[in-house]
């Protein structure tokens, strides 16, 4: 009896993998709908000290987005970044109005894909699923030679101490980590993000907010020597007659001002940051 209980307990049946369109579709649907306003706080750790910044964001989607970024305490208004996220492009002011692509590497739009198809024309732009990802297997002639085959580039895998289904090929025991995507198996939560570049990022603590989203309370971003820290600090759903306009690069108010990182040690990676990942 017990060897049988055993055997059902390590059967096939319950490493079940769902397709991954579901899994993506699933995933998405964490994204909330409408508009939101996010403030989070990000920390730049370093040997000496630590730098704060705040962020103020407008989200309606992947590509539709604005943040405010200014220092804290003394540097409250000698650090100012502004961005708009759209049409593809960033636009800032500085002493013009200037664009230029969103970089590959942005990491704000995998917490906010709204679209199952968009969050998988990115993994196979990032090599994360193959070209092939959505493509329909061929039914059997026969149902008796019907048999579960998960998808060759999705498997179980723990990450943040829960299950996750992890997406890319798997590393090898030795040598340069590989792009992957790992989202929690019963939640469909994004929980750990590694692009090519390796950079990597960590997201624990969600909350559950107005209109379906759920969105991650810490999240910390990895590259090279340093570690990024962001902490959510309040979200709201807005109207999106009040706001819509918001995303017009027209509505930029805030001109680029970096005076307060002059002497500050987290200087180049702040720079960094927010060229690569902003």
């Amino acid at each position: 009896m017990m060897m049988k209980l055993l055997l059902v307990l390590l059967s096939p049946v319950f490493a079940y993998i769902p397709p991954t369109r579901m899994i993506l579709q699933r995933t998405a649907e964490n994204s909330g709908s409408g508009i939101y306003a996010i403030e989070q706080e990000v920390q730049f750790n370093n040997v000496h000290d630590s730098l704060f910044l705040r962020e103020t964001w407008l989200v309606e989607n992947d590509r539709t987005m604005r943040v405010t970024v200014s220092g804290t305490k003394d540097l409250k208004d000698q650090i100012k970044l502004q961005f708009i996220y759209a049409g593809g492009q960033r636009w800032s002011q500085n002493l013009n109005r200037e664009s230029r692509r969103i970089s590959e590497e942005f990491i704000e739009r995998y917490f906010n894909f709204r679209s199952t198809e968009h969050l998988a024309a990115n993994l196979m732009q990032n090599k994360i699923l193959p070209p092939n990802a959505f493509a329909k297997k061929p039914l059997p002639k026969n149902l008796d030679t019907l048999k579960y085959e998960p998808d060759e580039f999705v498997r179980l895998s723990r990450t943040g101490g829960v299950a996750n289904y992890a997406f890319g090929v798997p590393t090898p025991a030795e040598g340069t980590p590989n792009p992957g995507l790992w989202i929690e198996q019963d939640q469909f939560l994004i929980r750990k993000l590694r692009l090519p570049s390796q950079v990597e990022v960590t997201a624990d603590n969600y909350t559950q907010y107005a209109r379906g989203l759920n969105y991650p309370k810490v999240r910390t971003v990895r590259w090279g020597q340093n570690t990024v820290t962001i902490r959510l600090i309040g979200i709201n759903a807005r109207p999106a007659a009040a706001n819509v306009s918001q995303f017009q690069p027209s509505s930029l108010d805030t001109s680029t001002k970096l005076d307060g990182l002059l002497n500050q040690p987290a200087r180049e990676a702040v720079i960094e940051f927010y060229s690569r990942f902003r």
